[in-house]
């Protein structure tokens, strides 16, 4: 891991980095994106559609040259507060005041939105998460994100793709900040991360560096040259305001730090950086109760939950392989062999 990572970065080298990757236009043009115009100084949402694929989206194309920034929300369709978020966000900025291009994917799994579905698409009961860059000949999620990749990713300077828990799951506020060997990338990539203002970041170099084989939506686009973030902030598929107000927050300081908007990036002072995180697999299939919750401190070899089988028989209690903080747990009793219903960091 970059030791840049571990310490405060300097302006001059911030700018640095950020010049290194940003291919801002000199001259401001009006947005052509899937039929629609946008004119330099407005904004327009509109259901951008490509053959049978419809996604609700916003443009907002600033008076003023600047980056683009990518947002998108619903790319699990049941993860509702940063839609929500993004919504209050297109509404307030003010194009006239905007330096560069705000692109809004205000839902990206359109299908499985409304199919109340945990994270798949109902059309062929894929994740389109793990489906880039994408088929523009394979199935519905395949060309969804083919459709997002060379439409989106490929427009935007930075991107984030705003997440959180499903139905049966249970966070800790945190953000992803992805690495994948290009040092400059890398680094600027973490500043992202941290100028989120968000409390918990976790350092991931876990997905394929080849652009072909992406896999998931922001691997999309470190893999081009792109900071590409992963924030998840809510839980249980609750919509509550604490929730929304905070993935605004997020959405708010992004454009702060990348300069597109008047404002102070709000840095979080306590900041804790996770070097990886450990998932625990349940080796039964039954249910599953949990003994700790998120934002608990554990130690390796504490008990964290328990498996019955469907008799209320104990057939296993869940350790802590390591000692961290809990992230994630499963609040839902259901459980299957092999599945990981608890995800602890490991502390910097």
């Amino acid at each position: 891991m970059l030791s840049i990572f571990s310490r405060p970065i300097g302006m001059a080298l911030l700018l640095m980095l950020a010049s290194s990757f940003n291919t801002v236009a000199t001259e401001k043009k009006a947005v052509e994106l899937l039929g629609s115009s946008v004119p330099v100084g407005s904004k327009l949402s509109y259901i951008a559609t490509e053959g049978d694929i419809e996604l609700p989206v916003t443009v907002i194309n600033g008076a003023a040259v600047g980056p683009v920034l990518l947002l998108a929300a619903g790319t699990h369709g049941d993860e509702f507060p940063s839609m929500f978020a993004l919504q209050q966000l297109a509404k307030e900025i003010n194009p006239a005041e905007l330096q560069g291009t705000v692109l809004i994917v205000h839902l990206a799994n359109l299908d499985g939105f409304h199919g109340r579905m945990l994270a798949l698409n109902p059309k062929d009961n894929k994740n389109l998460n793990r489906e880039f860059p994408g088929s523009k000949s394979g199935t519905a999620t395949e060309r969804l994100a083919e459709l997002l990749t060379r439409e989106f990713i490929s427009r935007a300077d930075y991107f984030i793709d705003m997440h959180s828990g499903s139905a049966n799951q249970k966070l800790l506020n945190h953000v992803y900040s992805p690495f994948v060997g290009n040092a400059k990338l890398d680094a600027l990539t973490f500043e992202f991360a941290k100028a989120s203002g968000m409390q918990h970041i976790i350092m991931y170099g876990d997905r394929p560096r080849d652009p072909a084989n992406s896999i998931s939506f922001p691997n999309t686009a470190m893999t081009r040259g792109k900071p590409g973030l992963t924030t998840e902030i809510g839980h249980l598929g609750w919509r509550d305001e604490a929730s929304i107000d905070y993935a605004l927050n997020v959405a708010r300081n992004a454009l702060y730090f990348l300069g597109m908007l008047p404002g102070k990036v709000m840095l979080n002072q306590q900041a804790v950086v996770y070097d990886e995180v450990s998932y625990v697999d349940a080796e039964f299939t039954g249910f599953f109760t949990p003994l700790v919750t998120t934002g608990d401190k554990v130690v390796k070899g504490q008990a964290l939950g328990q498996v019955t089988d469907y008799f209320g028989n104990l057939v296993q209690t869940i350790t802590s392989p390591v000692k961290g903080n809990v992230l994630m747990i499963n609040e839902t009793p259901p459980i299957k062999k092999g599945e990981s219903p608890v995800a602890v960091g490991l502390v910097n």
